[in-house]
């Protein structure tokens, strides 16, 4: 065998030698973005409409089991008092309910209706002198609390959706359309309702 055969030989053995590992590097690549993405913690996002301000917002504000402090931010400042503008920092487990409940009523990327979401003290009293439904010691206040609909959902399918989750209160108001959730104790009311439990706003 000449000398440029056997040099051509070692040239061919080496390409395909060459093209075998690029292509187990390629496979590998590709097992390790799998496996990254497969690791990678679950977002959880809210998309947000305020019926008082006409603000919305749509934004993750939990990866995994980490609630992010930027997100908080902003959530605390849209759902601040509509009346004084003051803002409160909100349990943020009451996201969880918002996106726990969109998903348990079959919309999961819906646009949630925000009612009521954080209450001072002063907008409390100004409620209760105008409704007997109202309550002094108001979960809103503590920012516990929200009033909520979901446009295309029934209110009472919201409502035993959010009973179904077990956390905290729940309130039902079929005369004004909305669901109450909060992150107090596990109880609930029907304000307006014939026969069934009626109580005070919280």
């Amino acid at each position: 065998m000449s000398i440029k055969r056997c040099l051509l030989k070692r040239a061919v053995t080496l390409f395909f030698a060459l093209a075998i590992l690029a292509l187990f590097a390629a496979i590998l690549g590709s097992a390790s973005v799998v496996a990254d993405s497969s690791s990678a913690p679950t977002e959880h996002h809210l998309r947000l409409y305020h019926t008082h301000t006409g603000e919305r917002i749509d934004i993750v504000y939990r990866r995994g089991d980490t609630y992010l402090p930027e997100a908080e931010a902003q959530l605390d400042h849209f759902l601040r008092d509509h009346r004084t503008g003051d803002v409160k920092h909100y349990d943020p487990h009451v996201f969880d309910i918002l996106s726990d409940l969109a998903a348990a009523v079959g919309h999961p990327n819906a646009e949630i209706d925000i009612i009521c979401g954080y209450r001072t003290p002063w907008s409390n009293e100004f409620l209760r002198a105008r409704s007997a439904g109202v309550a002094k010691n108001s979960q809103h206040m503590q920012a516990h609390a929200i009033d909520i609909r979901i446009p295309g959902v029934d209110t009472l399918t919201l409502r035993n959706a959010a009973l179904a989750l077990g956390r905290g209160g729940v309130g039902y108001y079929p005369r004004s359309g909305f669901v109450h959730v909060d992150t107090g104790r596990v109880r609930s009311w029907c304000y307006g309702c014939q026969g069934m439990q009626a109580t005070r706003l919280e």
